[in-house]
């Protein structure tokens, strides 16, 4: 399958979900119940995938933070964590490192419509928020963040693991989600 040539647009109307099912219950619920109402009240904006003229993904972005304790910090500057060591300019890597928050963009969600699971879309969906979220011009963003859905059934860790995000906390018992995080390294001109 070609992913290469998906095409992403703003979601402007969420009844184009209305047949639309990733074959997670609680996602579909969701999508099918709920995601028209966090886009109205501006929690997320939400995107559209197709190939060709099928729609194959959806997405769901928004604004966040990510605190890291100074365990992460320093696997982080000399890139043990990520095996990607960050490319800030020699000047500013004591003040990225002081940094207490630091600006992200949240994937809020991320479905592939069921029959297009495990064709490599949800990861070329990932690489082109990352590159989006780099090219932006409105806000300073360092990371892209999830928190992973776990459920008894599914769980999309092992996925968000292949896009390489880590986890910025440990499981707990009774969260369905592990948050995760992906660094984006700002390029020096």
């Amino acid at each position: 399958m070609a992913v290469k040539s998906l095409t992403i647009r703003p979601l402007v109307d969420a009844s184009l979900l209305a047949d639309f099912h990733c074959g997670i219950q609680a996602m579909d619920d969701f999508i099918h119940s709920g995601l028209a109402e966090s886009i109205r009240n501006h929690y997320c904006n939400s995107y559209s995938v197709f190939l060709g003229s099928e729609l194959v993904a959806m997405f769901a972005l928004g604004f966040d933070s990510l605190e890291l304790d100074s365990e992460s910090l320093e696997e982080m500057a000399d890139g043990s964590n990520t095996g990607n060591k960050p490319n800030l300019s020699q000047g500013y890597v004591e003040t990225f490192l002081s940094k207490h928050h630091y600006p992200a963009l949240e994937i809020a969600y991320l479905a592939v419509e069921e029959k297009y699971r495990s064709q490599g879309i949800g990861k070329a969906v990932v690489n082109a928020i990352a590159d989006m979220a780099q090219k932006q011009k409105i806000a300073g963003c360092m990371f892209l963040t999830v928190e992973a859905y776990i459920e008894q059934d599914y769980s999309a860790v092992p996925f968000y693991y292949k896009c390489r995000f880590e986890p910025c906390e440990y499981k707990k018992p009774n969260k369905e989600t592990l948050r995760m995080f992906r660094a984006l390294y700002p390029q020096i001109e």
